[in-house]
């Protein structure tokens, strides 16, 4: 994402800079905040006493499972402050009341226990504070209250009912799409927020539907552009309607993903003569594309020729200065060593004094002129419980004392003595 000079933004001076989010977010929604931190955001993350759900999310560091060693929680939850509580209890929930009157943004969970309905609940919140925004996510607007998880989303955003195709299962996409989708229009939403009380304006709430974000996935991706290339709407046929098979394997054994624009057809029959001799595809009768989808099979089978008489990294540079859309079938080393994506920055190293070792992380996805920004360290349980609550919830440091007595916060010291255990 490219964010130009403003004409209020000194040069270091992340954009979002003395903004403060509460961060209530689930798996659903926790990349939200972790965007706007990103940004120079101050993300205030309450979580449960006993760790997020983000922690205990595998893969973990070194294949060693703990609250702090989740790749997840790594990069979810860098550059925010962790404060733990007992949040089953009605105190803690006063506590993250007494929280949110310092806020400019709330988000919340996709999924909310009942004291989380009941913090949410629209009369309540506008009148106990007007001036603070809420970004909340739904599956659908007319179901609030439905099941949720990322493969409803993925179906219920159309998403699942194209990918694959008509005799095999649907593909289900990697990475919890429907969860980040979510989490893009939650992030918008709360920038649309802030934006709006800089202007003078009240909190207002923004209600996300997880399921119209899945579709904008399907309608920018999944659909290879099926109206205006073709004429027709795409069906439970997937890819299949318009050139069959899509993942051939190349010369040195690896894979790529190779399709074929209609507008640059000539480009790929051209290609096609070059290295295989196939001259057939050249004839006027495979320009029609009625009759290239009736022979789809016949493409695949030559698609296949020129695959395999190319090494990967060749076909995926030809390909792409022929304006085809061949790319590459990486695993994650080979997404890690990519020459381009290292070449522009996308990953950054990053000293985690836990574990004293540079860990590479994803760089934030934010370009400008105006700022650098760079990823951040993910805190660890409670690590900031007892500056939080005296800082911003106003408490004396014997009512911390009394509260991490009694189990409803933890402090970072309470959380070490606990995993050590």
């Amino acid at each position: 994402m490219i964010i130009a000079r403003g004409t209020d933004t000194t040069i270091g001076r992340l954009p979002l800079a003395g903004v403060r989010i509460l961060d209530l977010t689930d798996e659903a929604t926790v990349l939200a905040p972790r965007l706007l931190a990103d940004l120079g955001a101050e993300v205030i993350r309450v979580e449960d006493a006993r760790g997020d759900r983000i922690r205990r999310r595998g893969p973990f560091l070194d294949g060693s499972a703990g609250l702090e060693r989740s790749l997840a929680h790594l990069l979810y939850n860098g550059g925010k402050q962790s404060v733990a509580l007992a949040l089953e209890t009605t105190t803690a929930w006063e506590l993250v009341d007494r929280l949110a009157s310092s806020m400019r943004v709330i988000i919340a969970p996709l999924e909310k226990s009942e004291p989380a309905r009941r913090f949410f609940e629209h009369a309540r919140l506008a009148t106990a504070h007007p001036g603070v925004g809420v970004v909340d996510t739904v599956l659908r607007r007319d179901a609030p209250d439905a099941a949720v998880a990322d493969l409803i989303g993925v179906a219920a955003g159309g998403l699942l009912y194209l990918n694959g195709f008509a005799d095999d299962p649907p593909n289900v996409p990697a990475g919890r799409l429907a969860y980040k989708q979510a989490s893009l229009a939650a992030a918008l939403s709360a920038m649309t927020l802030i934006m709006a009380g800089q202007r003078g304006g009240k909190g207002g709430r923004i209600s996300v539907s997880m399921q119209e974000a899945v579709m904008l996935t399907t309608l920018q991706t999944a659909n290879e552009n099926y109206w205006h290339w073709h004429r027709i709407r795409p069906g439970r046929s997937g890819l299949a309607a318009i050139g069959g098979r899509s993942i051939f394997q190349t010369a040195d054994g690896q894979w790529v993903s190779f399709s074929i624009p209609p507008p640059y057809w000539d480009a790929y029959t051209g290609w096609l003569a070059e290295i295989t001799s196939r001259d057939e595809f050249r004839s006027d009768l495979w320009r029609d594309r009625d009759y290239q989808a009736d022979h789809r099979e016949d493409i695949a089978e030559a698609t296949t020729l020129l695959c395999a008489a190319l090494s990967r990294d060749h076909l995926v540079e030809e390909g792409q200065r022929r304006h085809l859309l061949v790319l590459p079938v990486n695993d994650v080393a080979s997404v890690a060593a990519d020459p381009h994506l290292n070449a522009r920055g996308f990953f950054s190293p990053v000293w985690h004094p836990q574990f004293e070792r540079r860990l590479t992380m994803p760089s934030p996805p934010f370009l400008a002129s105006a700022y650098e920004a760079r990823p951040k360290l993910a805190p660890i349980v409670g690590q900031h419980t007892e500056c939080v609550l005296r800082d911003i919830a106003g408490l004396t440091s014997d009512q911390i004392a009394a509260l991490i007595q009694n189990g409803t916060a933890v402090s970072a010291h309470a959380t070490a003595e606990r995993v050590n255990d």
